[in-house]
């Protein structure tokens, strides 16, 4: 009897050691695979990208093509998308015959500052040719999830502070109005910093999905750099690029966020652990293999849309710094090791108007 209870005792340390061992060791999992397995069980999925990054834009496009995701996901919600001109997004994606110059305006015109790399417009393009090889299928929907500002109508800072101030929670009334209202499923894209839970990262936009009803699950894009930019950790050498890794119990999720998703050019500003940011990580790859992309310079220089660009950054205080128009380079490191400081970084002033209101919208072009 003795020797049975020992036996049975063993197994059970043994059975324990092993579960120790399987939550402190993540597994990565075909980053397709694990999108659509999350919509098994929730219907909003949201990426906190690495922004111009050509490897997770390759895998974006990827993602959207396949019949899995383009059967069981109704939207894509996209940071870099002009509510004003949802209209045109709408007949495009549909496989309209839609003037491109009226497309490209969603998300050449949003909030964010310089010319947004091809890999944007290029998402857009693959959804239409999904949906039009699915003709008589179910088709997705891109939804511009910036707030609507007519580049055309600013005139100084201050016309810009209500669409700054209200960003996420644009974006979010989007989600809500056409996603969750109408019990769609959708894929939702921006930066990190508008996902990240935690101290430290105000996110309004999961909040107020869940409070209206939404189940959503949050990834991080980032890659294998965990304190400063010099502490690269190999114990992601074996992990396939791209992979998605679950966050809680295991190393992983016990890594500090910001290195994580800067590529160790952001210093660890809080104790915000990844598994307390997200759900899963989507690792890139090994740091120094990502690469950015960045708009062609006969698309900016000396082109109204890049005399355009120049306004919009002077109004805001920035110009004349627009590094994307006076480059070559289409390509280059995604994470370049930081400058020492040579002062105290300083910016321009906010606009006042900030917490001012979102105007009434106008009618979609």
């Amino acid at each position: 009897m003795k020797v049975h209870r020992i036996q049975t005792l063993s197994a059970l340390s043994f059975a324990l050691a092993s579960l120790c061992l399987a939550q402190a060791n993540p597994k990565p999992e075909n980053a397709t695979t694990a999108v659509l397995e999350a919509f098994e069980t929730h219907d909003i999925v949201m990426l906190g990208e690495i922004h111009n990054n050509k490897q997770e834009y390759e895998w974006l496009d990827a993602l959207v093509a396949n019949s899995e995701f383009a059967d069981r996901v109704d939207d894509i919600v996209v940071e870099l998308g002009n509510s004003l001109y949802q209209k045109s997004v709408d007949r495009y994606i549909a496989g309209e015959a839609v003037p491109i110059a009226d497309v490209q305006r969603a998300w050449r015109s949003t909030l964010g500052l310089g010319p947004p790399p091809p890999i944007y417009g290029d998402l857009y393009r693959v959804v239409r040719e999904t949906n039009m090889r699915r003709r008589g299928k179910h088709q997705m929907r891109v939804l511009c999830g910036d707030p609507y500002i007519n580049w055309m109508n600013v005139k100084t800072k201050d016309d810009i502070g209500p669409f700054l101030g209200h960003r996420d929670q644009w974006y979010a009334r989007v989600v809500k109005d056409e996603v969750v209202a109408k019990h769609r499923r959708a894929f939702l894209i921006a930066g990190s910093n508008h996902f990240l839970r935690g101290a430290g990262h105000p996110n309004y936009i999961e909040p107020a999905l869940r409070r209206a009803g939404a189940r959503a699950f949050v990834i991080v894009a980032g890659t294998n750099a965990v304190k400063g930019y010099a502490d690269l950790d190999h114990r992601f050498d074996s992990w396939p690029a791209p992979s998605i890794a679950l966050l809680n119990g295991n190393w992983v999720g016990d890594l500090p966020t910001l290195p994580v998703i800067s590529g160790g050019t952001e210093k660890i500003d809080s104790d915000v652990k990844l598994k307390d940011a997200a759900d899963a990580l989507l690792y890139l790859g090994p740091r120094d293999s990502l690469i950015e992309v960045s708009a062609s310079r006969d698309e900016v220089d000396g082109t109204s849309y890049g005399k355009e660009l120049l306004r919009r950054m002077k109004l805001l205080g920035f110009y004349p710094f627009l590094p994307e128009a006076h480059s070559d380079k289409k390509e280059s490191p995604q994470f370049s090791p930081p400058e020492p400081a040579s002062g105290p970084a300083t910016f321009p002033a906010w606009p006042r108007t900030m917490d001012v209101p979102l105007p009434l919208r106008p009618p979609s072009q």
